[in-house]
């Protein structure tokens, strides 16, 4: 466990000031202040560089600080063992995910989840996907759901929804009503899509790029939400998996249509830890159901054993 000095020590060096630290912290900037100079007393050496703008690590500081990382890290790992002994998970369990999975798959699990498990404190980032897997990799999350991993990684994936990329329309649309449609038929269709921070974006362009399609960009959008929002209400097409739309979809906001060109309008979203990283029994039960969920989710859905091998559904 931390002393209060080297909490607020921590929290200090993670906030990048004083003020910010005691606003999360709920307490006198002064009384953080005296804190820290007690540990700096105590260790004999200075741990930040105050600054008129920022509070800096020294680099005594960056030491103490990957030490309180590693004491904090360790006392949640020891509650988790208790724990275990008892079977009754508890902790924090910390999850990033791309936006597509939330508003519905990831927010209904959560949800459940606490519900069984209502000592378990959950929290929930959503980034891009770039941004969930160096979360990961820095230990800055227990669990990530990302979307199309490069075929070399080095992430453990514990299950898989791969589902074709599908124009995104509204019911008034005259693609509404298409089984499915090939991407060269949507040349100069005006289309609302998110910006280059989503891998999503990225796909799109190289299969516009390999079809040799222009599409009429008149609406950029850093949400996922403000794009589905634009279509539901307009003539604009964007472009998702299904999962990403299902809530709408399913109240008949919106229709998906899937892309024929599937060899390479094809997409994945992966559920993900580090190997090697210890999970908690808090941990452990989450992956568990979000991976059962993704197993149910669609005819894609593709659980993964803790091999890595696929699991054949029945």
């Amino acid at each position: 466990m931390l002393s209060t000095a080297m909490l607020y020590f921590r929290e200090t060096a993670k906030a990048g000031s004083l003020r910010r630290a005691a606003e999360q912290l709920g307490v006198a900037p002064s009384a953080i202040s005296r804190q820290i100079a007690k540990l700096e007393g105590e260790l004999q050496t200075a741990l930040l560089d105050r600054r008129a703008n920022r509070t800096t690590l020294t680099p005594a500081g960056e030491l103490v600080l990957a030490h309180a990382d590693q004491v904090l890290q360790n006392s949640e790992a020891l509650r988790g063992a208790l724990q275990e002994l008892i079977g009754q998970p508890v902790g924090t369990v910390r999850i990033g995910s791309i936006e597509g999975m939330v508003s519905h798959f990831l927010a209904n699990n959560l949800a459940r989840f606490q519900k069984r498990h209502p000592q378990v404190k959950l929290q929930a980032s959503v980034v891009g996907s770039r941004a969930v897997l160096e979360a990961l990799q820095e230990g800055r999350i227990d669990i990530a759901l990302a979307f199309n991993l490069p075929e070399r990684h080095a992430f453990r994936e514990h299950a898989r929804l791969e589902q074709p990329l599908c124009a995104i329309v509204a019911p008034t649309h005259a693609l509404a009503r298409r089984r499915s449609v090939s991407f060269r038929e949507l040349e100069g269709h005006r289309v609302a899509l998110p910006d280059r921070s989503f891998q999503i974006r990225h796909l799109v362009d190289r299969i516009a790029s390999k079809t040799q399609v222009s599409l009429d960009l008149v609406i950029e959008t850093s949400t996922l939400d403000m794009a589905k929002g634009v279509v539901r209400n307009s003539d604009l097409i964007t472009f998702l998996p299904r999962y990403a739309a299902l809530h709408e979809v399913s109240n008949g906001d919106l229709c998906a249509v899937p892309l024929q060109e599937r060899d390479f309008a094809a997409t994945a979203t992966s559920l993900l830890t580090m190997p090697g990283q210890r999970q908690s029994p808090a941990s452990r039960a989450l992956l568990e159901m979000l991976a059962t969920s993704m197993g149910r989710y669609g005819s894609n859905a593709v659980p993964r054993s803790d091999s890595g091998n696929t699991r054949v559904q029945k």
